[in-house]
């Protein structure tokens, strides 16, 4: 890989490894309500993404819509909600469950090969969870990281069913992708939460720093290049590299919220990076 790709990847990570802190800076300090802060990250988007909504749809236009509504609002909901309570630090490292669900949905859905030694990687990563999420103390599971594993479940549900999208740019994706967010997830904060009026009140500047900096650094920007290395890289170096996000989440979640890192999170880190590693690096054979 070329060093000045490699460094566009170190700040994809770095714009993925920042959401999680500011968004739970935002969403555990102030009471808003999860879906709001989606919807509000959707306006932003769809602002700047705009003319993009104004060419041809793409041939297969309902299988994109299917996927925009799992990689977005359904993704989103869950994210949110869990980062009320979830630290950031947290989050970033059950978010890389997103690879071994979406190899178990490949061999599902798609009849494709993952091996014994991808297969035990997949069983290491979902032990790994389970210590993370599970509380010792209070015999109990962790509501907000449950709801983050629940969110990377549906993007990886999303993800699997790209393969049958066909060719889209990676701009109208993210163009339309913003539009389906800003219609479910208004809807749903307008139908079953409350408190928005004043959650914008009290907290205007938190919202519209985490919705504009998500929509700009993290869909617009870290998906973008994302998509282009992808396409120019093989998914088997890129994807690995994409673990740096964790790193660089813990360590702004430690400096800017004072988060503490529990031992079951060093524990189960010590099980999923590896693991996920694996899975990702590894021919399905």
């Amino acid at each position: 890989m070329r060093k000045v790709d490699f460094l566009i990847l170190l700040l994809c990570c770095l714009c993925w490894g920042g959401n999680f802190v500011i968004s739970a800076w935002a969403l555990s300090s102030a009471p808003i309500p999860p879906f709001f802060l989606a919807f509000i990250r959707s306006c932003f988007a769809i602002l700047i993404m705009f003319p993009f909504l104004l060419r041809p749809l793409p041939n297969k236009w309902r299988r994109l819509s299917l996927v925009c509504l799992f990689v977005g609002p359904v993704h989103l909901g869950f994210l949110y909600t869990g980062l009320q309570t979830a630290p950031a630090s947290g989050g970033s490292i059950v978010s890389h469950m997103l690879i071994p669900f979406a190899a178990i949905l490949s061999v599902i859905f798609l009849n494709e090969r993952i091996g014994r030694v991808r297969l035990l990687a997949i069983l290491g990563a979902l032990t790994g969870t389970v210590l993370m999420i599970y509380e010792p103390n209070t015999l109990k599971f962790d509501i907000g990281l449950v709801w983050i594993v629940c969110a990377y479940l549906s993007l990886a549900i999303g993800s699997v069913l790209m393969k049958g999208v066909g060719k889209v740019a990676w701009q109208q994706y993210v163009a339309w992708m913003a539009v389906l967010v800003f219609v479910f997830s208004g809807l749903t904060t307008m139908l079953f939460e409350d408190g928005q009026f004043y959650a914008y009140e009290i907290a205007k500047w938190k919202l519209l720093i985490a919705g504009g900096y998500a929509a700009v650094f993290v869909s617009i920007f870290a998906h973008g290049q994302y998509f282009g290395l992808i396409k120019k890289y093989d998914v088997s170096m890129v994807v690995p590299l994409t673990l740096i996000q964790t790193l660089f989440a813990c360590i702004l979640g430690v400096i800017f919220l004072g988060e503490v890192i529990y031992l079951r999170y060093y524990l189960g880190a010590l099980l999923i990076i590896p693991c996920v590693y694996v899975i990702a690096k590894r021919t399905p054979s």
